[in-house]
């Protein structure tokens, strides 16, 4: 698997292509820059000295026996290709998983709901998570970057209420029911948003509304079959849903504007880059620096030396 690797050479490895773009090389001829992906990590690999119709034969969703040569390049591991075959399997056995049983998520998320105190912010919450049922655990936390797996949207949203509690205990003037419902709900359209747990892209209306717009409407609608569309609570959480971007220009229709919404904003931003930056040093040398990342403003992170 791609964890175990742990030195160059050749090596054959089943894989899922989860991305396949076309590159051209500086005498116009084409290649295909890939990423590779299994349970346990993510490969990036390259596949030179390609003809226009070998290029078109690798799209990303097929799963391919890769042969190649395994190397360092810029401090992580790259596949140089030598030959690809398509292989039979489900996709679904070939991404990465939640680091805990979805039972378990699935659980601890119902207990956090279960002890809410506040009957509307219980029963709006209540009601939305069980509209989108199954999908709420099955779904990823987005297309690439952070949590982009099935299962990675409640587990996000389970790490970031559990920072929440341990907020909520230090600054007491926050609602915890409040935080903890906005927390669960901020990213719950995301299974309208994408197309599918694995592999997802944006749907039509994912591209031309947006998971924030129809977060606020999914709460709309529970609270008005629930009769509480004109409380506080209610506006409160839309508010907590619509500002959870932080910044207009990154897609909120508003700023944040109660303590407990700048905390959702905080943590929503600390969970999904710490979960990038790790990513970006698992296979990093001890000792060196990881590639770019430039969602994270085109940084590169040092792994320390002392890591295993």
């Amino acid at each position: 698997m791609i964890q175990d690797l742990n030195q160059e050479g050749k090596i054959t490895l089943p894989v899922l292509i989860t991305k396949a773009d076309v590159g051209r090389t500086a005498k116009n001829a084409p290649y295909l820059s890939l990423t590779l992906e299994d349970q346990s990590g993510v490969l990036d690999a390259k596949y030179w000295n390609l003809t226009e119709d070998q290029v078109k034969e690798w799209k990303a969703g097929m799963i391919v026996e890769a042969t190649g040569d395994l190397m360092r390049y810029r401090n992580a591991w790259q596949l140089r290709i030598r030959s690809l075959k398509a292989i039979e399997g489900s996709p679904a056995d070939y991404v990465r998983s939640a680091p805990e049983s979805m039972d378990k998520i699935r659980a601890e998320i119902n207990g956090l709901v279960e002890n809410i105190k506040n009957p509307t912010i219980q029963n709006v919450t209540k009601e939305v998570i069980e509209m989108k049922k199954d999908d709420y655990f099955l779904y990823p936390a987005a297309v690439r970057n952070h949590h982009n797996y099935p299962g990675g949207l409640a587990w996000h949203s389970l790490s970031m209420a559990r920072l929440a509690q341990v907020i909520a205990r230090q600054y007491d003037f926050l609602d915890e029911d409040l935080l903890i419902a906005g927390i669960l709900l901020h990213d719950v359209a995301k299974t309208e948003e994408y197309s599918a747990p694995v592999l997802p892209e944006y749907t039509p209306k994912g591209n031309l509304i947006g998971h924030i717009t129809m977060g606020a409407n999914l709460i709309d609608r529970v609270a008005v079959a629930l009769d509480v569309e004109d409380s506080e609570e209610v506006m409160l959480l839309k508010h907590m849903v619509l500002s959870h971007h932080g910044k207009k220009e990154f897609g909120s229709p508003v700023l944040p504007m109660i303590p407990e919404a700048e905390v959702l904003t905080l943590l929503d931003n600390l969970d999904s880059r710490l979960f990038m930056i790790h990513e970006s040093l698992e296979s990093v040398e001890p000792g060196t620096f990881g590639p770019k990342n430039f969602a994270l403003d085109g940084r590169m992170f040092y792994r320390k030396s002392w890591e295993k």
